[in-house]
């Protein structure tokens, strides 16, 4: 069965619907996945025993194999076909669920979440290859993408309240499974609804290179490794050391990208300082926000006494109000550029973030709602803002290419970004010998990585300028040097 229909004419409901549930439930899937353990950490890592000096793995391990392999995972289901790759990673993302329940340590329930979010690099390309090869009418296509966006928005969301549902009615292992027989699911749907991978539209992409991802992988676990590393106190030749691995993978990634004929990432897409400046707004919010939420989840409970759920309803309002300022954020960038949303969005969230410090000190409505309804509206313009610009001046052909780069930006960035806070949060700890908590210290972080990616972005962004600026002059010169001679024609 296809979804597929002519240009010009929009899908009939029941051959739009079908394809549009199928992958936006594994959308939906992958994004809850991400989210539905902030809530269940604190039981989780008490029942498996994970240390504080650990605790950031349950999280970022996740992080780290979705954002390292997304690059790869687009490349993969080019070559290999959209449908396969996206029902295999459905599969795995099935069985890493269940093993990730059952898990009886730490270091097992570790590697299952480093198999789910694999699996998610592979799902995620996979899905939006298919919504765009199952409608081919833009009509149809705006309408399906526009349910996608809804849906991701939405995940984030469900993860938390389920997360907090489950844990709260049964244990965090409830909440590891309640993925599976959504994949299962969406597996079945899959060969009703979506299109066969048809070998005529295949795309050549040249060799796989998985070990090219595969030093990305080592690259950014070598530098969570050193980030836990610093905030423990470890010895200064062990954190050099896990540095040193990191420096290297990156080096010989870039190496290798730049000698082969086929790289990762094609040559071109990071030349525009717009695209860089995209990529870094929505990379450094990631990784001043996504570590925000873990440490509120975990003060809500471990100190506020609230359980699983009154947590999860607690942080909520944060989503819900980034979905109304993302759908006010392009009349803010037509009014003032998306350059400077970006920049602004990201600063001011950093001053939204300070009063969480307190947030144990005041009443909930006093002081902690305020502050997330604040943050959703700024940060979801800077977002918007980022993507748009992520993704200016992309060709169809390198659309996916540039997609996955921005979604991997995303995940790496929480992952630092989280590994960073926990890093905080631990040397603050040794500090004070275990006394008093250190939430504050992890939101100050917070909101300092937000400032140095804002003016970080605002540095981009002037450069920018300045070469448009400097392309300008340069271009009247040649006018008028082209222009001098006919003048002097004409006065003889």
């Amino acid at each position: 069965m296809s979804a597929r229909t002519g240009a010009g004419s929009a899908a009939p409901a029941s051959r739009f619907w079908a394809p549009v549930a199928v992958i936006g439930s594994a959308q939906f899937l992958v994004i809850m996945n991400n989210a539905i353990i902030n809530v269940a950490l604190p039981s989780l890592v008490s029942d498996l025993g994970i240390g504080p000096s650990d605790q950031s793995w349950v999280v970022t391990v996740y992080l780290l194999a979705f954002g390292a392999l997304l690059l790869l995972g687009g490349r993969v289901g080019d070559a290999l076909g959209h449908r396969h790759v996206f029902v295999a990673g459905l599969a795995v993302t099935a069985l890493a669920a269940i093993g990730s329940g059952l898990a009886t340590s730490g270091s097992a329930y570790l590697l299952w979440r480093a198999a789910q979010g694999a699996a998610a690099a592979f799902v995620s390309p996979s899905a939006v290859a298919l919504l765009s090869t199952a409608f081919v009418d833009p009509v149809s296509r705006a309408k399906a993408f526009g349910v996608y966006g809804a849906v991701t928005g939405a995940g984030g969301g469900a993860g938390l309240l389920l997360g907090g549902l489950l844990t709260d009615a049964w244990s965090w292992r409830w909440a590891m499974f309640a993925s599976a027989p959504i994949a299962v699911v969406a597996i079945g749907g899959a060969y009703l609804a979506l299109p066969a991978s048809s070998t005529a539209r295949r795309r050549s992409t040249g060799p796989i290179r998985p070990w090219a991802a595969l030093l990305v992988v080592v690259a950014v676990g070598a530098l969570l490794v050193t980030i836990t590393r610093a905030g423990t106190g470890a010895s200064a030749w062990s954190i050099v050391a896990s540095f040193a691995v990191a420096a290297a993978s990156a080096g010989g990634f870039l190496l290798a990208e730049r000698r082969t004929e086929h790289p990762l990432v094609p040559r071109g897409v990071l030349a525009s300082r717009d695209r860089l400046l995209g990529l870094l707004t929505v990379g450094t919010g990631a990784l001043g926000l996504t570590g925000v939420f873990v440490v509120l989840s975990q003060q809500m409970q471990q100190e506020g006494g609230m359980t699983p759920m009154e947590a999860a309803l607690a942080v909520l309002p944060y989503p819900v109000g980034m979905v109304f300022s993302t759908q006010l954020a392009p009349r803010l960038i037509a009014r003032f550029g998306a350059r400077r949303a970006a920049v602004v969005g990201l600063l001011a969230s950093a001053v939204g973030i300070v009063p969480l410090a307190s947030a144990g000190g005041a009443p909930y409505a006093v002081l902690t709602l305020p502050s997330l309804l604040f943050v959703s509206a700024t940060i979801g313009p800077a977002f918007v803002s980022g993507t748009q610009l992520a993704m200016s001046g992309i060709g169809e052909e390198e659309a996916g290419v540039a997609g996955s780069l921005l979604n991997s930006a995303s995940e790496i960035g929480g992952a630092v970004g989280v590994a960073a806070m926990s890093a905080v949060g631990v040397a603050v700890a040794v500090m004070r010998d275990g006394e008093g908590p250190v939430y504050a210290a992890e939101m100050y972080a917070a909101a300092a990585l937000l400032v140095v990616g804002a003016v970080m972005g605002a540095v981009v962004s002037r450069r920018r300028a300045s070469d448009g600026a400097v392309a300008r002059r340069t271009a009247g010169r040649r006018v008028s040097e082209v222009h001098e001679p006919v003048a002097a024609s004409h006065a003889e």
